[in-house]
């Protein structure tokens, strides 16, 4: 992966560099690096690059270009494993990440995690996962591969919803929202609903019933850890086979007939503005607990 990308702009106002980049929306972040000489900033000029400073001035139309380079890349141990990804470009690449591979590299799964497998595919690289999925749930996310691309994409900027297999029984197409603030339980993963906790709003619907547990569609608004995983068992339905959550988990027979014996967790669709060019974007992956196409 190019460890230097190249951004093209017309200043919308007369004024330092530095304003102007703030106009736009640039974060601090980008523009004190660049102010440090991490990046480089030209005025366009018949098509030829000139080199300029962030608090020099540019006029109103004018072009200019900045150039953003990862100046902390480490070296990272690859692992041979397959991602999928399911797009990508200069900016940013959407993983439909498969269960049992864990996001961020720990001394548990040190360097069997994501960050291993991308580094045997894009080379040493700065790891910018958006959002976040446990180690045993599977979908999608997204990893920015760059700093101005990372900052503009937050996990709060994107639609995630989720399709999961609950325990018990429930009103089919029942709709509802948690807010039930989450915090961790001692100093281990394990998270729980209590009141002075930091917000967490789940929306959630009950689509199918199968026996005895139902498939169900969850909306993150919040993204705390596990968050999914706490309010749906603060509802009284804990996800099929969760172990941290679901005292009675144990494996199951899917509606599709596979064996499960993770937490029935997806993250089934993205939706987001392109952080780069605007454009809108929407992913989906089918669960692979339930029958082919059953959502769509």
């Amino acid at each position: 992966m190019n460890a230097v990308r190249r951004l093209e702009y017309v200043a919308r106002l007369d004024g330092s560099i530095d304003a102007v980049l703030s106009d736009m929306g640039i974060s601090s972040t980008i523009r004190v690096g660049l102010r440090k000489e991490f990046g480089l900033i030209c005025k366009l000029r018949d098509g030829i690059e000139v080199p300029v400073k962030i608090i020099d001035c540019i006029n109103k139309g004018e072009k200019f270009c900045i150039y953003l380079k990862d100046t902390d890349i480490k070296p990272i141990p690859k692992w041979e494993h397959n991602v999928n990804i399911v797009y990508e470009d200069e900016d940013i690449a959407v993983i439909d990440k498969s269960a049992g591979v864990a996001v961020i590299p720990t001394k548990k799964h040190y360097g069997r995690s994501l960050v291993n497998a991308l580094a045997n595919i894009w080379g040493d690289f700065v790891y910018r996962p958006v959002n976040r999925l446990d180690r045993d749930t599977s979908g999608l996310m997204i990893v920015a591969k760059n700093q101005l691309a990372h900052s503009n994409l937050s996990a709060e900027h994107i639609r995630r919803e989720y399709i999961a297999l609950c325990e018990g029984t429930f009103e089919e197409k029942k709709k509802g929202t948690v807010d039930a603030p989450i915090k961790r339980v001692g100093s281990g993963m394990k998270r729980a609903v209590a009141p002075d906790g930091d917000r967490a709003v789940t929306h959630y619907e009950a689509i199918k019933q199968y026996g005895e547990y139902f498939s169900a569609r969850f909306v993150l608004e919040t993204g705390r850890t596990h968050q999914i995983r706490v309010h749906s068992a603060h509802l009284g339905h804990p996800l099929c086979c969760d172990k941290l959550y679901n005292a009675f988990a144990r494996s199951i027979i899917c509606p599709n007939n596979t064996v499960l014996d993770r937490q029935a967790l997806h993250s089934y669709k993205l939706s987001f503005i392109h952080p780069i060019d605007g454009r809108e974007m929407e992913f989906v992956s089918e669960p692979p607990f339930l029958p082919s196409n059953e959502l769509f």
